[in-house]
């Protein structure tokens, strides 16, 4: 009983899944990002070498 006791009350890896939950929002909106710089980038190329012809 206070075996499971002090794994209720145990937060030793707590911070760690913290940190890998900030770690994948951050990574999860830096490839949103990129996507929609990405799409935009590519409507300005294409209109650029469609007024060029």
């Amino acid at each position: 009983m206070t075996f499971l006791k002090t794994l209720i009350h145990d937060e030793a890896g707590q911070s760690m899944v913290e940190y890998g939950i900030i770690v994948a929002v951050i990574a999860a909106v830096c490839v949103g990002g990129f996507r929609a710089i990405g799409d935009q980038s590519n409507k300005a190329l294409d209109t650029l070498l469609k007024n060029m012809k």
